[in-house]
């Protein structure tokens, strides 16, 4: 369970990155020049999904 969240946050990292590195030029070459680009979300949703699932991990007690 902790490998999956934390395989969706790297995926979601890597989404993210690709969708602003997709957009980073725009119509006459100007980096970023519109808003509608897709923005951090992705990667902030990403890192938050990886650090969830290590410290869901790091707190887990096995079952006795």
């Amino acid at each position: 369970m902790f490998v999956l969240l934390a395989v969706l946050g790297a995926v979601g990292v890597v989404f993210g990155v690709l969708n602003i590195v997709g957009h980073a030029t725009g119509p006459n070459g100007v980096p970023f020049s519109f808003e509608n680009y897709g923005g951090p979300g992705p990667i902030i949703a990403g890192l938050l999904l990886v650090a969830v699932s290590l410290y869901l991990r790091s707190v887990w007690r096995e079952r006795d």
